[in-house]
């Protein structure tokens, strides 16, 4: 007697097969997911920083950036007197992953201005850098952290604590 088709044993093993492959590839998936969600978190607060230092040179008015650790608000002013008062909501965005600084600690009602020449300037910067990091640190994302020079805006990565350029 010539016997066809397959064991319902043989199925069973299949259809197990299948599902513990299923199940290893959908978490790689949700981490692969949670890594580009960071990246381009990342990328586009490091592009609007450089839109803002760009701006203030080309309108010759001063921008600032004021950050939460779950949003951040762009300004304009158009006059020095102005600078410390209301000013012009350029942009504001909500964040899905929390900034901080490098350190950790909260970034909150930290705030980085632009001068007419694009240089940062204000009194929560210090005399060498800023540096944001997009949390969770150990991703494993390419870029989550962001180095905010007097001159300048690198992206990087986190390194045992550190951002290092990338």
């Amino acid at each position: 007697m010539k016997r066809t088709g397959f064991a319902l044993t043989e199925l069973i093993i299949v259809i197990a097969i299948i599902g513990i492959l299923l199940g290893i590839v959908s978490l790689n998936f949700s981490d692969w997911q949670r890594k580009n969600a960071i990246e381009k978190q990342t990328r586009e607060l490091f592009t609007e920083i450089n839109n803002a230092r760009t701006e203030a040179i080309f309108r010759k008015l001063t921008q600032r950036v004021t950050f939460q650790p779950s949003s951040y608000v762009f300004k304009r002013y158009s006059t020095d007197n102005e600078a410390y008062t209301a000013g012009t909501t350029v942009l504001s965005r909500n964040l899905p992953y929390l900034l901080s600084l490098e350190n950790g600690d909260s970034i909150a009602d930290r705030s980085v201005e632009f001068n007419m020449r694009g240089l940062t300037t204000g009194a929560n910067f210090s005399s060498s850098n800023l540096t944001l990091r997009v949390n969770p640190a150990n991703s494993g994302a390419s870029v989550d952290c962001i180095i905010i020079h007097i001159a300048r805006t690198n992206l990087g990565k986190m390194n045992n604590g550190n951002c290092t350029f990338k």
